[in-house]
């Protein structure tokens, strides 16, 4: 049975192959093939012998996704990937196309057992976790797609990240590692509802990547009445995790903060927010507050706050100290925006 390459570690995949790949040299040249250059055939990989080609494609599959439908932004260019797995699942991903940088929104499950009510994904169930190989292969799809660069990865499509550990971690490395992707982590943004165990597991790992924590409340009653599934994780908890994410770290640290009308968008819930991040000494330049209004989805229940109750609940934030910014919603006309990432 044919081996996924993309599945592989350098060190996995260099064990794998080793009667195939006779010198490290060669080896060398597979993975600028695989990750620099991009291409999606072994037949492609010119340099190497004809024998060399023939045995890898015997005993590798070098790509196990295929784009079902592409569906492009008329207002800002974004555009929304279908992808069909080897096993005939489907999953989305996202490019996000800018003057400064293109940066790509990829999922890391096949749904969510999460269950937010005010998202798409959670609405859809959860079929599976997706591979190391098919996290990345997202992004080697889009590039050749596009024939744009990515220089900027959102962990923000399907799943949650960190119900998914060590494949998340596995694909972080290679996107992080200069014989691979080479995308500085500054650049990479992992996103999570607040698996507290697992954020401060993170650490640990030594990737300083940014962590957006999607809090959406200061209020636990509240939160759950989004986020059914808290998962043993009370907000105190989730903070205290993200607290120490950042001490450790140094790296950027960002709240998510989605605004529902008549829900969690008064003013007096943005001091309530301004006032937890104090406690948590976490008002400093580099955790940044971002506000998400509300995004349609089909059947909900919410709709979002006005551009005035927004605009109160930012400036709030910014009186205490606090960056805040609004996220502009893109690709909101093909359901790319934030949330909408459903079937």
């Amino acid at each position: 049975m044919k081996k996924y390459l993309l599945d592989l570690t350098q060190t996995q995949f260099k064990a794998a192959a080793k009667h195939i790949i006779p010198k490290d040299y060669i080896f060398e040249q597979i993975m600028r093939w695989v990750y620099e250059k991009k291409v999606s055939s072994f037949d492609n990989f010119t340099n190497l012998s004809k024998d060399i080609r023939t045995k890898l494609s015997e005993n590798f599959d070098l790509r196990t996704l295929s784009i079902v439908k592409k569906e492009i932004s008329n207002i800002d260019g974004t555009i929304r990937y279908t992808f069909k797995t080897a096993d005939k699942k489907s999953f989305f991903a996202v490019f996000l196309p800018s003057k400064d940088k293109n940066s790509v929104c990829i999922s890391s499950q096949i749904g969510c057992p999460v269950g937010c009510l005010f998202c798409s994904t959670g609405k859809s169930g959860f079929t599976r976790n997706l591979s190391r190989g098919e996290i990345l292969e997202q992004i080697l799809q889009i590039e050749n797609d596009t024939k744009q660069k990515i220089s900027g990865v959102l962990f923000m499509g399907m799943g949650e990240p960190l119900f998914n550990y060590n494949s998340v971690i596995s694909a972080l490395k290679s996107l992080l590692s200069k014989n691979e992707f080479y995308i500085g982590k500054r650049h990479i943004t992992l996103s999570t509802v607040g698996i507290a165990a697992a954020i401060k597991k993170l650490v640990e790992e030594n990737l300083n990547i940014r962590l957006a924590i999607s809090l959406h409340s200061t209020d636990d009653k509240q939160r759950k009445r989004i986020i059914p599934e808290n998962f043993g994780f009370p907000i105190d908890e989730i903070m205290n995790a993200a607290q120490y994410y950042f001490k450790k770290t140094n790296s950027h640290l960002t709240i998510e903060y989605i605004l529902i009308k008549d829900f969690n968008d008064s003013p007096a819930d943005a001091h309530k927010l301004a006032r937890l991040l104090k406690r948590r000494f976490l008002i400093n330049p580099k955790v940044q507050v971002n506000l998400i209004p509300f995004n349609y989805v089909r059947g909900s229940q919410f709709i979002p706050s006005t551009s005035l109750s927004i605009e109160k609940f930012k400036n709030i934030l910014k009186v205490s100290g606090i960056i805040a910014n609004i996220r502009q919603a893109k690709g909101s006309d093909i359901s790319a925006a934030c949330g909408q990432l459903g079937y």
